[in-house]
């Protein structure tokens, strides 16, 4: 009895197991090769596909850098620029608040036509104050004639109903 225990035996029946066998060996023949052979092309395409992806990310790098390494370069023409700009407006200010004064001091007249043209506006709002003086005279005594009680009495108007036909 020893001899049975080490070997164990069951009783399956054959035909459902080997009808199983030759349907899974022809679907391995007929749908694998094909699906094979079309999915190696799509790995294919797709292998193709990253690879142009791979090349332009690569050129636009290599652009990118390109135009980083000239940023230097033009941001110390920037610079230099910006400081010859700050120096003329430094030399400008520094000109406009001396400019009067020396002509102050020397007698020239190096703002002579800003002068004139502050004479003539001078002028216009002297004219401008004196109309309005005149106009407010003008205003006060019309008020007052207004105000006034008048010498003539005030007669009230009479109704008069219309005729009727």
């Amino acid at each position: 009895m020893p001899d049975e225990k080490e070997h164990e035996y069951e009783l399956i029946p054959l035909s459902p197991l080997r009808r199983l066998e030759k349907r899974i060996d022809e679907v391995e023949k007929s749908h694998i090769n094909v699906g094979n052979k079309e999915f190696y092309r799509e790995l294919v395409d797709i292998i193709r596909m990253n690879q142009q992806i791979v090349d332009e990310l690569a050129k636009a790098n290599d652009a990118l850098r390109i135009e980083i390494s000239r940023l230097p370069g033009k941001m110390e023409e920037l610079l230099t620029k910006i400081d010859e700009l700050v120096s003329y407006i430094k030399a400008s200010a520094t000109e406009e608040i001396t400019a009067p004064m020396t002509a102050a001091i020397t007698g020239e007249a190096a703002t002579k036509p800003l002068g004139e043209k502050l004479d003539v506006l001078i002028d216009t709002n002297k004219k401008i104050v004196e109309n309005n003086e005149s106009l407010l005279t003008l205003l006060d005594q019309l008020s007052r004639k207004l105000s006034r009680p008048s010498p003539y009495p005030v007669r009230k108007p009479t109704f008069i109903p219309p005729k009727t036909i």
